[in-house]
């Protein structure tokens, strides 16, 4: 780098990579704070069953360009399927935020049913479209105690864009 060339630096944050927005969770009595490779902000249930702790992770993906609402649940949909799951319901809602709700199952050798729900927020900033999505999963055991509070967490999702 000594050769005279002319270097620029890249900053998180700038104009082309912007700051991630901000992510929250309303989680009720009964569930703790969750650290988990890749994701950006979790919560578990303090009750296991088997040793498996019903839990919602939230995760950020930027991809380059805009990408369309249907391309991005396509997206959903294929990791759903590819998971081994089996989509139930789904819908798609304009307000806050441009958002996918998905409920699907899928089967744990270990754990047998699971319930899992899905909240995919897409947000289009300048030169990238970042995907925002919260994954709440439970036994179907456990979905049949708690996965109301499941639901509303992951339903709940709140996600704000920072400058």
């Amino acid at each position: 780098m000594s050769d005279g060339t002319q270097l620029r630096r890249l900053t998180l944050p700038s104009e082309e990579f912007p700051a991630f927005p901000a992510v929250s969770l309303e989680v009720p009595a009964g569930w703790e704070p969750l650290q988990w490779a890749g994701s950006v902000l979790g919560a578990r249930h303090l009750v296991a069953t088997n040793g498996f702790n019903p839990n919602v992770l939230v995760t950020i993906e930027r991809w380059p360009g805009t990408i369309s609402p249907e391309d991005a649940l396509t997206v959903l949909r294929q990791r759903i399927t590819q998971g081994g799951g089996k989509e139930r319901s789904a819908e798609t809602l304009d307000l806050p935020q441009l958002s996918h709700y998905v409920e699907s199952t899928q089967r744990d050798q270990r754990l047998g049913g699971l319930e899992v729900r899905s909240k995919m927020v897409i947000l289009h900033r300048g030169p990238v479209t970042e995907i925002v999505t919260a994954v709440g999963t439970s036994t179907a055991g456990q979905s049949a105690h708690i996965g109301k509070d499941i639901a509303g967490i992951v339903r709940g999702l709140q996600v704000e864009v920072t400058s």
